[in-house]
C-alpha cells in the first residue's frame, strides 16, 4: 500500500512563484488578437504552452511560442499523450515541432488520457520519453500527471522518478505526490484562474506554482549566453575574437 504523505496547509508554505499554462483554448479563433503575452509578462516570468496531442500540433502553438519569447517569458512546452497513437510517432512529432527552438524550461510529457487506446500504459510512456531523449539528448524532460491517475496506471515504476514532477491537484492543501518522487516541481492548483488578468481570451486559465521563489525559478532556467564573433586584421593577419555576454 502506498504511503500517504501528510498534507500541509497551503498558508504555511507560501509564497510560491506562480505561472500559467496555455493552449488553443485560451485563444478565440473568431477574433484577430491572440494571447497577449506582454500583459502576461507583467504578472509572471514564465509560461508553459501546449505543443500538441497525438500527432497534431496545437493550432496556435507557433504563434504563442514566438510571442511568448518576444515578451521575455521563460517558456516550457507540453505534449498531451494520446493512447490511440503510436508512442514513438508522438515523440517524433513533438521533437519535430520544437527541434529548432526547444525552449528554456522542460518538455513536459502529459500523462492523463483515458481513451483506452492500444498504446495505453506506462510501458508506452517509457517508449515516448526514450524516443524524445534519443532525438534531443540534451533537452530536459518532465512528467505531468495526477496523483490518483498515476497510482492507477504506473504505481511504483521508478523509471519516471528521474524526471521532475508537475502534479495536477485542485485542492487548497499541498498535493499528494506519488511515492516514487520526493516532491513536486510544479503544482497545477487550479483550472479556474482569471484569464483576463493574464491576457488570454478565455475567462479561465490554468495556474501553477513552482516549488520555490521567483529567484529560484530564474536560477533554474538561466538565460543562454550569446556569443559574437569579431574578426580584426593586423597587417596581413586576420585574428578572430569571440565575445560572450
Amino acid at each position: 500500500m502506498p504511503v500517504i504523505q501528510p498534507q500541509r496547509q497551503l498558508s504555511s508554505v507560501l509564497p510560491f512563484f506562480r505561472l500559467p499554462d496555455v493552449s488553443f483554448w485560451q485563444d478565440d479563433p473568431t477574433t484577430p488578437p491572440g494571447i497577449n503575452f506582454l500583459k502576461m509578462a507583467e504578472l509572471t516570468r514564465g509560461v508553459i504552452i501546449r505543443a500538441g496531442q497525438g500527432t497534431y500540433q496545437d493550432r496556435v502553438f507557433q504563434t504563442s511560442w514566438r510571442n511568448a519569447k518576444q515578451a521575455g517569458l521563460i517558456r516550457g512546452s507540453y505534449w498531451f499523450y494520446d493512447s490511440r497513437v503510436n508512442a514513438k510517432r508522438q515523440a517524433e512529432t513533438f521533437v519535430e515541432i520544437l527541434k529548432d527552438d526547444p525552449g528554456e524550461m522542460e518538455m513536459w510529457c502529459d500523462f492523463e488520457d483515458r481513451y483506452g487506446g492500444p498504446f495505453t500504459g506506462w510501458r508506452h510512456w517509457y517508449d515516448f520519453m526514450e524516443r524524445i531523449r534519443a532525438l534531443l539528448p540534451d533537452k530536459k524532460l518532465g512528467v505531468y500527471t495526477g496523483y490518483y491517475y498515476w497510482q492507477e496506471f504506473a504505481a511504483g515504476v521508478n523509471y519516471f522518478a528521474q524526471y521532475p514532477l508537475w502534479i495536477a491537484w485542485y485542492n487548497p492543501q499541498l498535493p499528494l505526490v506519488p511515492p516514487i518522487w520526493q516532491d513536486w516541481t510544479y503544482w497545477q492548483f487550479t483550472d479556474n484562474g482569471d484569464g483576463t488578468l493574464y491576457g488570454v481570451e478565455s475567462l479561465n486559465i490554468d495556474l501553477n506554482y513552482f516549488n520555490g521563489s521567483e529567484a529560484e525559478f530564474l536560477a533554474r532556467y538561466p538565460a543562454p549566453q550569446s556569443q559574437a564573433t569579431l574578426i580584426a586584421k593586423f597587417g596581413d593577419t586576420f585574428v578572430e575574437y569571440r565575445r560572450v555576454s
